[in-house]
């Protein structure tokens, strides 16, 4: 079967990617297997020095730093808006002076994808969850590591990767970001068959229907949710009640949620639990 891929480049830490979850999770169930998801890592912070206000500086690197993280956690406050999912800022310390990349976070992804291709997105979708909402320090290796358990991967494997192929890994994820002239994140590259489309904004799932239409020339069209709810959640064990109303077009899902046994709702999150 000819299917639409969709390739997101991005970064674990990007505010604006954990946002789309419910764009992505709404053209899932009604794409089904007519579409493919797969990201691409861009390292959108590659020295948080270069984000820095120069003036702040002068009084020293930590207090600049200390000055970017409030910048920085303004930022994600004024993207919880966009998808409705909550952002947590309390507590932030995303950076410091012995981390100051978000590149880890990338090379954590591809490492994920080398220990375990099917885990790979969860993997994506906790980290970004204990980024923004739980506010841990993920660009230290120790949380990663920790999300890496969570989410039931080989932490060795994993490790072991980590420190070897995934950093060639990732060098072609930053080689291919910069060929083909992505000036925006996240931006996203639609491929059917032999025809490119390169989109470098943001884009929500009306758009993406009408790429997927214009790309295909009409045969890969949406159509109503096969999959069951409760398999869906099986699938994501940790979504948030936004995704699962985009993904069912439901006005409240939460009362859905309240007929399958395995969930657990904590605030605006449904987890699904294997030992109830």
């Amino acid at each position: 079967m000819n299917k639409v891929i969709i390739t997101t480049f991005t970064d674990p830490m990007m505010g604006l990617s954990y946002e789309c979850e419910p764009v992505f999770r709404r053209l899932e169930t009604h794409f089904g297997e007519k579409i493919a998801f797969r990201y691409v890592m861009s390292g959108l912070v590659r020295n948080v020095y270069d984000f820095v206000d120069r003036n702040d500086l002068r009084y020293g690197q930590e207090y600049a730093l200390k000055q970017y993280l409030k910048k920085l956690a303004g930022i994600y406050k004024s993207e919880e808006s966009l998808g409705g999912l909550p952002i947590n800022m309390e507590g932030f310390a995303l950076f410091d002076r012995e981390h100051t990349s978000s590149v880890p976070l990338c090379l954590a992804y591809k490492a994920a994808e080398l220990t375990e291709r099917s885990k790979a997105a969860l993997f994506l979708y906790n980290l970004r969850y204990a980024t923004v909402v739980e506010t841990k320090p993920t660009t230290h290796f120790e949380e990663i590591l920790r999300v890496v358990q969570a989410t039931g991967i080989d932490a060795e494997r994993f490790t072991a990767y980590y420190n070897g192929a995934a950093q060639a890994a990732l060098q072609k994820d930053f080689d291919e970001f910069e060929g083909l002239g992505v000036y925006s994140l996240p931006a996203y590259l639609l491929q059917y068959e032999d025809k490119r489309m390169l989109i470098n904004r943001l884009i929500g799932y009306d758009a993406f229907v009408q790429l997927i239409d214009r790309i295909s020339g009409g045969s890969i069209r949406p159509q109503s949710p096969t999959v069951r709810l409760e398999a869906f959640v099986r699938k994501h064990p940790l979504i948030s009640l936004k995704e699962l109303a985009a993904a069912f077009d439901l006005a409240d899902p939460a009362a859905a949620v309240k007929k399958c046994g395995n969930m657990k709702i904590e605030k605006e999150f449904v987890r699904y639990e294997t030992n109830i």
